[in-house]
């Protein structure tokens, strides 16, 4: 952010008594409640109250995110310039390389777009005068750079006969741009065909007849972290912490870890975080089956899978070839990311190779060729696609199944914080003395389905979690055990224990927590470990952010006797006699400048921050920057080394996605 603009918000902080330059030593800010605290124990839920069930809603929230990077996707051009011509080519780009939107306006492209294209100077910033076209375009995403070679044929030709675009509602929702495309246009750099390093083969009448638990738990040999396996934890508790009308979903999670299997002394940790194998949905995996016309009588027939390298189809297994007995339907449940990734340019190459039509086979190449760079930087960057949405955009397109799953994606766990403290779970009112509970908060993630317009579908891990938090509710509803007649398990695995929430927590300082939607929740364990001691109850404070309190406000009155005094709630969507004011957490943060320094500044202090890194996480270190700038008295440089080194010290730890 701007000098100017950080000074400015640094004059919104309040001057007190204990600000600098009246008090230069950071002193307990006055006016603090003090609490006669007894040791608190997590409230029973109220079963007098019925719970309210959500509509079907969807995508994914996690604390840390198991995808991984498109590291695959091949560098399009070889051909190195001079930054002075790659300037210059940006500067001349022909007029077939505007897009347009449906409307014939000029339709703007993201920000990264803009920079780059409108102001060649910003090239050199980023890159320096030393980069090549080469990077340059490997890198892009959007931007202007991948017009280098946009096609710019005369279309006013006879002899130009522009491809026949696909008509059907899945190739419109990709909302590609392609261009003057036509059968006869060159296209150069186009990927090679990737190399097919798997095989179904039949499996030994010798072979124990393979039992299938696909829609149950994940096959053994999906080793998240060997030599341990995926835990099937069955679910004690599921209920919904949103009200209706809430635009996110969140549901609460109680899962059972009593007999989880000793790992060499790790153990859960406040804070920390656990991984979740979530299967893809039945409806998703059986869309793909049909779309490759696999029939129904091999989906679920043991075949032997020998693969030649790589970890597939375990998490994080060895690099080596296997040789195992599974389904076909096992590796798109359980192994094999068809939802949630964006398109690879192998993908679109595997596609236009088994493609019949060919128009569909032209657009499909120039989408994995140089020239098509900007219309698959637009495809990568869109809403997510599945394979299925894709592979029906190009009906002719109808790769084997080995060919795919040789270079989709691995599905990876999905994680998210602890929202209790593990060890003190087992004596909450209700429970049997016997038992281990860790809980989590999972918010549900929608994106939009090309199968209807206005409708949405929900991400793999938020959606397997809202599933079963349905079929539990429902069972409870109807007088039904959910836990005794249902028996439903949660593919889990004892994963972040040291990450920085649970690694930095600790010790008796003051703490301030900042957290956004379901960044509030492992801050619900922080807030009942710290109630159990009387000599840390007054030394934490919670600021919450909402959307709307009355909707989206997660465990309110589950943070102890007390919570109305330690805890602030922000709402960005407060209305008042007829008109809306908005307010966020990092506006909270500046009028509680007084007590950020001072925990900061305090023996043993921690400012502890967790949710999007968008908005939320970028507007509270702005925030931290001003009351820096204004309670020390400290230039906006000087404020960013003060914060960087109380991160480096562990005394401002932020958690963001």
């Amino acid at each position: 952010m701007a000098t100017i603009s950080t000074r400015a918000m640094a004059s919104d902080i309040p001057t007190t008594s204990t600000s600098h330059p009246n008090d230069p030593i950071p002193s307990e800010p006055r006016q603090v409640p003090e609490l006669t605290i007894q040791p608190t124990l997590l409230r029973a839920r109220r079963h007098s109250q019925p719970e309210q069930t959500s509509p079907r809603s969807s995508t994914e929230s996690m604390l840390s995110s198991g995808h991984s990077s498109d590291s695959e996707t091949p560098l399009t051009p070889n051909t190195e310039f001079q930054m002075d011509e790659i300037v210059d080519k940006l500067e001349d780009l022909p007029v077939g390389a505007i897009t347009f939107n449906d409307q014939g306006k000029t339709r703007p492209r993201r920000a990264s777009t803009t920079l780059i294209s409108d102001n060649p100077t910003d090239i050199r910033r980023i890159l320096g005068d030393t980069e090549t076209a080469t990077k340059l375009i490997s890198q892009c995403c959007g931007g202007g750079c991948c017009l280098l070679k946009t096609l710019a044929p005369d279309t006013s030709l006879p002899s130009f006969v522009p491809v026949v675009i696909p008509d059907n509602r899945a190739f419109r929702s990709l909302n590609l741009q392609i261009g003057p495309l036509s059968l006869d246009s060159e296209l150069t750099d186009t990927l090679e065909l990737p190399p097919v390093n798997m095989s179904f083969e039949p499996t030994p009448s010798t072979e124990q007849r393979h039992m299938s638990v696909v829609h149950k738990e994940p096959p053994k040999y999906v080793q998240p972290h060997p030599p341990y396996d995926v835990y099937s934890a069955p679910l004690h508790g599921a209920r919904e912490l949103t009200k209706p009308g809430a635009e996110k979903r969140t549901f609460h999670f109680d899962l059972d870890v009593t007999d989880y299997p000793d790992e060499g002394g790790v153990d859960f940790k406040v804070g920390g975080a656990v991984g979740i194998c979530p299967p893809n949905s039945s409806d998703i995996v059986d869309e793909l089956f049909d779309v490759l016309c696999i029939p129904k009588f091999v989906r679920d027939k043991p075949v032997t899978l020998k693969t030649l390298t790589g970890r597939w189809p375990t998490i994080w297994g060895e690099d080596k070839a296997r040789e195992l007995v599974t389904t076909r339907r096992e590796l798109l449940t359980w192994c094999t990311d068809i939802q949630s990734h964006p398109p690879t340019k192998q993908l679109l190459r595997v596609m236009a190779e088994y493609a019949d039509a060919p128009n569909e086979r032209k657009i499909l190449f120039y989408l994995a060729s140089a020239q098509g760079q900007a219309a698959f930087c637009d495809l990568r960057t869109s809403s997510h696609l599945t394979v299925a949405q894709l592979l029906s955009a190009f009906p002719s397109a109808k790769p084997p199944l080995p060919a795919l799953l040789s270079i989709l994606t691995q599905l990876m766990p999905r994680f998210y914080s602890l929202s209790n403290d593990p060890h003190v779970s087992s004596a909450r009112p209700g429970l049997p003395g016997d038992r281990r509970l860790i809980e989590i908060a999972v918010t549900i993630h929608e994106t939009p389905d090309w199968h209807a317009d206005g409708g949405s579908r929900t991400g793999v891990g938020s959606g397997f979690m809202e599933r079963i938090a349905h079929a539990f509710i429902k069972a409870e509803n109807e007088g039904i055990d959910p836990r005794s007649i249902l028996d439903i398990r949660v593919p889990m695995f004892r994963g972040l224990m040291s990450n920085p929430l649970s690694r930095q927590f600790g010790g008796e300082g003051p703490m301030v927590l900042i957290g956004a939607g379901v960044g509030m929740a492992p801050f619900r364990g922080f807030i009942l470990n710290r109630l159990k001691n009387a000599n840390c109850a007054n030394k934490i404070w919670l600021i919450q952010g909402v959307r709307d309190a009355m909707l989206d406000e997660i465990y309110s009155g589950e943070l102890g006797d007390h919570e109305a005094e330690i805890k602030k709630v922000v709402q960005s969507r407060k209305f008042r006699a007829g008109h809306s004011e908005a307010k966020y957490v990092q506006d909270e943060v500046k009028v509680q400048a007084d007590i950020v320094w001072f925990v900061v500044n305090a023996l043993d202090g921690r400012i502890f921050v967790c949710g999007s890194s968008k908005g939320m996480g970028e507007g509270v270190e702005t925030s931290l920057i001003s009351v820096a700038m204004k309670k020390g008295n400290l230039s906006e440089e000087q404020a960013r080394e003060f914060w960087a080194k109380k991160k480096e010290d562990g005394q401002y730890i932020a958690e963001t996605w």
